[in-house]
C-alpha cells in the first residue's frame, strides 16, 4: 500500500465530519483511518480516481429509496465496491447550549433529513423556516455562526464534534425504522477489510449492466442465474435514447465453502451468458 507501519488509512467520505457517512465510516474502520472531507458525493469518487485508497458513500436509505448521485457515478467508475455497512439513522436537534424550543425560527439541515423529520418540524416547530444544506454536519457547523434562532437537525455525534452545541431532542425523524446504507469503496480491488467489519461480510455482488432499450430484463436476469437481491435504473450513458444501466445485486449461497476467486468466476460466468442474449456486464464489487 506504500504505508509505513502505523500510518492511518485515509478514507475519503462526503464532510465535513460528523456526517452519517463519517460514522458508517467509522464503523468500517474506527480509529485506524484519517477521514478527509469532500464536500460531494463525486469528490468521494474523484478522490479515489486520483490516488486516495478508500471512500465511503451511501447508496440507500430504507425509507427514501437509492441515492441517485451515487449509482449515477457508478455508471463510469473503475472502483471496487469492497464492503457494505448499513447504519440506523437517528436525527436529533442541535442547538447552541441554552436554546430553547420556542426560540427557534429557522432549521438547518440536508434536503433529506429535513423530510424525515417533516412531522416534529410540523407539530414543534410549524413556523421555522427550514434551510437546506450540503450534509447534516455542515448543518450543525452553520448553526454556530448564527443568532440564538437557529437549530440543526444531524447526527448526535455533531454533539461531541462541534463545541458549543448540544442536544435539545432525539429520535425526531418520522419513522423510527430508519436505516441507511453505505458503499466501502477502494481504488483497488486486492484491498481487504480489515475485523470487525470482514467478519460482517455476506457472498454479494454488484454487477454493472448496460442494455438497449428493447432488452428484455427478465431475460437478463434468467441468463445470470444469480440469485438477485435488487435492482437499480439508470439512464445510460450511451448517447442512446432510453438505453438503459441496471445495478444488480446478487447473492450466492450462503453456506458454500467456495473461495473469493471462485465466487468471481461463478459471477464471470454469468455475464458470459449475459453477453448471449444482447446486453454487457461488468463486476462493480463483490464482498
Amino acid at each position: 500500500m506504500g504505508r509505513m507501519a502505523g500510518d492511518k488509512l485515509p478514507v475519503a467520505i462526503l464532510g465535513p465530519l460528523g456526517t452519517y457517512t463519517h460514522e458508517a465510516a467509522f464503523h468500517a474502520f474506527g480509529h485506524h483511518a484519517l477521514y478527509n472531507e469532500r464536500s460531494s458525493i463525486a469528490d468521494v469518487f474523484e478522490a479515489l480516481s486520483t490516488g486516495e485508497l478508500l471512500g465511503v458513500v451511501p447508496h440507500e436509505n430504507s425509507i427514501f429509496g437509492t441515492v441517485v448521485e451515487t449509482f449515477d457515478l457508478l455508471r463510469s467508475t473503475s472502483c471496487s465496491i469492497i464492503g457494505e455497512v448499513t447504519l440506523k439513522v437517528e436525527h436529533c436537534l442541535l442547538v447552541k447550549h441554552g436554546v430553547q424550543l420556542e426560540q427557534i425560527k429557522r432549521v438547518f439541515s440536508h434536503e433529506q433529513a429535513l423530510g424525515q423529520c417533516r412531522g416534529f418540524l410540523g407539530d414543534r416547530l410549524p413556523q421555522a423556516m427550514t434551510i437546506k444544506t450540503p450534509s447534516t454536519a455542515a448543518a450543525a457547523q452553520a448553526v454556530l455562526n448564527q443568532e440564538q434562532d437557529c437549530a440543526a437537525i444531524c447526527s448526535r455525534m455533531c454533539a461531541t464534534l462541534f463545541d458549543g452545541l448540544e442536544v435539545l431532542a432525539s429520535g425526531i425523524q418520522n419513522e423510527k425504522s430508519n436505516f441507511t446504507q453505505f458503499y466501502l469503496l477502494s481504488s483497488s480491488n486486492a484491498y481487504e477489510l480489515p475485523p470487525p467489519v470482514s467478519r460482517d461480510l455476506q457472498r454479494k455482488a454488484l454487477i454493472r449492466v448496460v442494455a438497449p432499450a428493447t432488452a428484455d430484463t427478465t431475460r437478463i436476469l434468467d441468463a445470470l442465474k444469480l440469485s438477485t437481491l435488487r435492482i437499480s435504473r439508470r439512464p445510460s450513458l450511451e448517447p442512446i435514447p432510453f438505453h438503459s444501466t441496471y445495478f444488480v445485486e446478487v447473492q450466492g449461497d450462503q453456506n458454500s465453502n467456495s473461495t473469493k476467486a471462485e465466487w468471481r468466476a461463478e459471477i464471470e460466468t454469468g455475464l458470459s451468458r449475459v453477453k448471449q442474449v444482447g446486453a454487457e456486464g461488468s463486476i462493480l464489487g463483490f464482498w
